[in-house]
């Protein structure tokens, strides 16, 4: 007689099911440690690209960041009354690969609306304002706490009067038009105070999850600096910026901690 050698059903159904399970709870970190990567990769090349837009305006203009002018809060900046002067919406779109320009009428809604923007952002994790004038410290700020537009859980682009200008590789710059003067503290030429100006880089444009990045744990000291235990294990796709004279730099600790792999 022959014998024939192989599993049976059951034992194949059987190993199936561990495969499945074990597949199932394997997935979600592999998914998220991956969009991670691709978060903190599209975050730092939108830093150095937003860099190196103010350092060929300067090339060819002979204007930086801390020469530009408040415009209007629309993206069709009113001509500024002094004559050959640049709002942060000018300086920007004529250096960058833009394809899409809006203001918050036009591509947002109330919140629950189907064309919303809604940014989700964990209020008891804010770790921005320390950021700023004040309680910030260490010259980390120079502006109202109210212009840097922090978002409260659940807000919308709409209610925050911005700016945004879509390049062409996915990445939105989203920014109010109204800051100009942004400079850092230069007692030698007369500037004592530092006046930054804020905006947000969102990574992957309207797509979700639409997440200001937050710290897993720390939180800010006293003089504006990320605390050593700030960490930022899953990297989101929203990241607050400040500007300054040639510089464009991460704006809260956690923005921080991934750019330098905290």
């Amino acid at each position: 007689m022959t014998k024939f050698k192989g599993f049976t059903l059951a034992e194949v159904l059987i190993t199936l099911g561990i495969i499945g399970v074990v597949a199932a709870m394997t997935m979600p970190t592999l998914i998220n440690s991956t969009q991670g990567a691709q978060y903190k990769t599209a975050f730092k090349k939108s830093l150095t690209v937003l860099s190196q837009a103010v350092v060929m305006n300067i090339a060819l203009n002979d204007y930086d960041l801390s020469q530009v002018v408040a415009g209007t809060t629309n993206y069709d900046s009113e001509t500024p009354p002094d004559m050959g002067a640049q709002t942060l919406y000018d300086l920007f779109d004529k250096r960058l690969n833009i394809v899409r320009r809006a203001n918050t009428n036009e591509f947002d809604g109330a919140a629950g609306d189907a064309d919303a923007w809604i940014i989700v952002s964990n209020t008891d994790k804010d770790d921005i304002s320390g950021f700023l004038t004040g309680d910030g410290g260490a010259g980390k700020g120079g502006v109202e706490a109210d212009a840097f537009h922090a978002m409260p859980e659940n807000a919308t682009i709409s209610s925050l009067d911005m700016t945004a200008l879509f390049m062409n590789d996915g990445i939105t710059f989203i920014f109010d038009n109204t800051q100009g003067d942004c400079h850092e503290a230069d007692d030698g030429i007369g500037l004592a105070a530092n006046k930054y100006c804020y905006g947000y880089i969102d990574v992957n444009g309207q797509k979700a999850p639409n997440r200001v990045v937050q710290c897993d744990t720390g939180t800010l000291t006293d003089a504006g600096e990320p605390d050593a235990t700030c960490t930022v294990s899953n990297p989101t796709d929203i990241y607050p910026i400040a500007m300054f004279n040639q510089s464009v730099i991460p704006a809260s600790a956690a923005a921080r901690a991934v750019l330098y792999n905290k």
